[in-house]
């Protein structure tokens, strides 16, 4: 498995190519953690090339979402394929984590968030 991470504004984009398992889930906790220390809001995991994930890799970012609950940053997924979304739905947990359908439609978000704000808007 590959974990690539960049930046865009506030978010870091921490993208995953290949298999999310027992043996590759602490790169995946890794790259994750160096992101969040990077200090900004958000961090996106884009999971568009990740072919399977084991309870590994959902424990990874389980844990990484408690971490950042009572916090101001926030973590989503997206572009989770049909095989790795059915392992969130067996274990109910697809409904825990913020998921998109793309990256686009991720950003275009974060950006509608900061207009929001810096308009005044609620």
């Amino acid at each position: 498995m590959d974990v690539t991470v960049s930046e865009r504004d506030d978010t870091a984009i921490v993208s995953v190519d290949g298999r999310i398992d027992a043996e590759s889930a602490e790169r995946l906790d890794t790259a994750l953690s160096g992101a969040l220390a990077r200090g900004g809001r958000r961090v996106l995991v884009n999971l568009e090339k990740a072919a399977y994930m084991s309870s590994s890799g959902l424990r990874v970012l389980l844990g990484k979402l408690r971490d950042l609950a009572g916090t101001d940053k926030e973590m989503a997924l997206c572009s989770l394929q049909p095989d790795v979304y059915r392992v969130f739905l067996l274990a109910g947990v697809h409904e825990v984590f913020p998921i998109y359908v793309g990256l686009d439609e991720i950003l275009a978000a974060g950006e509608q968030d900061r207009e929001k704000k810096e308009n005044g808007s609620p």
